[in-house]
This record gives C-alpha cells, structure tokens and sequence, in this order.
C-alpha cells in the first residue's frame, strides 16, 4: 500500500509540474523556434535563426532552470555546466547571467530575446514561440 502511495504521489508530481515554454517579446520577428534551435541557442553554437539575431536568458529559479536543461536541452545541469565551463576557459564565450523575474521582465522588452518561463507566469506582452 505504501508503495503504490509512493508511486501515485511521484506520478501526481509530475503532472502538476508547470510547463515549460520559450518566449520573446510580441513584437519580436520571430513566431517559432524547434527544440533543435533552441538548443543551438542556450549552447551559443548559434546567435541567429533565419537571419535573425537572437538573445536567449537564463533564469535564476533553479528548479525551472533544471526542468529546461533536462527537458530542452536534454542534458543535465552538471554537463550544461561542464560544457560553459569549456566555453569560457578557452575564451570563446562570456559565462551566462541568470536573471530574476523582474529582470527578465525587463530584458523581455528588447526585441528577439527569448526565454523560458512556466507557461502560468506568461503576460500579454510576451508570445510563446515554442511549447512542447
């Protein structure tokens, strides 16, 4: 009995888990992006899609950033974290900032920055760009 309590609570956990979606300013030339995009994205192997020069954001809510890493970017933190730390000791990218909600709001008013963000915490400003 225990058991099964164990497992219908970890399978309700997961369900009620927020989800995760990328998002930019509605203003922003860009209408969707694929996993495979967003991942070029947060690894810095790319800083354009179709032209258009694109910021992504980190978020400082670790359990969220997690979530992305693991789900999006199909890594975990530690090899997202080993693999920044490659880029930055030899010089070839700055480590990435990561942002509070109040300072995403802000950043999210520039054009062509992205995000990812728990779908309840969207507002009207903003356009969701890819959901999984």
């Amino acid at each position: 009995m225990k058991g099964t309590l164990l497992i219908l609570l970890f399978i309700l956990s997961q369900f009620l888990q927020a989800e995760i979606v990328i998002v930019t300013n509605k203003d922003s030339d860009i209408n969707t992006l694929s996993k495979e995009s967003i991942k070029y994205l947060y690894l810095a192997k790319v800083n354009k899609i179709n032209d258009i020069k694109i910021k992504p954001l980190l978020s400082e809510n670790k359990e969220l950033h997690e979530r992305f890493i693991n789900n999006i970017i199909d890594k975990d933190v530690l090899q997202y974290s080993s693999y920044w730390a490659r880029l930055v000791f030899t010089g070839r990218k700055p480590i990435p900032r990561r942002l509070s909600i109040k300072q995403i709001k802000e950043k999210l008013n520039e054009k062509n920055t992205i995000i990812y963000i728990e779908r309840k915490d969207i507002n009207k400003n903003w356009k969701i760009i890819y959901e999984k």
